[in-house]
């Protein structure tokens, strides 16, 4: 059996920014190797069994929760995550997984802000979160943008530091727990925790 950690994204910018990471960090495996631009939850399902095939312990799925919020697309998010969440065992052979789900409100995109700034704004939609992380940092959400800049890289050097967006996303979390909210929090810190990176 594989320690070994698997990441799914739910599309290019999860794809593209894991991939900036591994250039400092390789203690996991990014799937899928390209993915699609928009992945259904269903692709996010078939990615899992994939992983689950490969025999991964640790697989972690980072969710934008932007798009799922209300109707359909909440409840089948839900529904997904109660039926897979947590730890299993495959009795035949005896090999053990643990499923985790890495929400971020409203989408990646908080991550990278936090890189700059701490917030507790709540953002009507990813535009507006989109036109703030460019106050601190020129951003483009597209495959040209992503494909001309390592991402991680990039934020850092523009004045972005990656430790202070772990500890304002371990903050988000504090807060959310405490207040109740449901708008921009992200959970990222506790995925790099599980990679051995936790924030100086």
């Amino acid at each position: 059996m594989k320690e070994a950690i698997a990441v799914i994204g739910e599309g290019i910018t999860e794809y593209y920014f894991f991939n900036s990471i591994k250039d400092e960090y390789r203690q996991f495996n990014l799937k899928p190797s390209y993915p699609k631009h928009s992945s259904s939850q269903k692709d996010l399902e078939k990615e899992i069994n994939k992983a689950i095939e490969m025999e991964y312990s640790q697989i972690f799925c980072v969710i934008d929760m932007d798009n799922k919020k209300e109707g359909k697309e909440r409840q089948t998010y839900e529904n997904l995550k109660r039926r897979l969440q947590g730890k299993h065992t495959v009795k035949r052979t005896g090999y053990q997984y643990e499923i985790h789900f890495i929400e971020t409100e409203r989408c990646t995109e908080l991550f990278f802000l936090f890189y700059f700034a701490y917030t507790t704004k709540c953002y009507g939609n990813q535009t507006e979160l989109l036109n703030e992380l460019n106050k601190h940092c020129p951003y483009d959400k597209s495959e040209k943008f992503f494909r001309s800049h390592a991402l991680h890289q990039y934020f850092q050097q523009n004045g972005g530091n990656f430790m202070q967006a772990l500890r304002n996303a371990a903050k988000s979390m504090k807060e959310k727990e405490k207040s109740g909210r449901d708008y921009t929090y992200s959970q990222m810190a506790e995925l790099f925790e599980a990679l051995g990176i936790k924030a100086e």
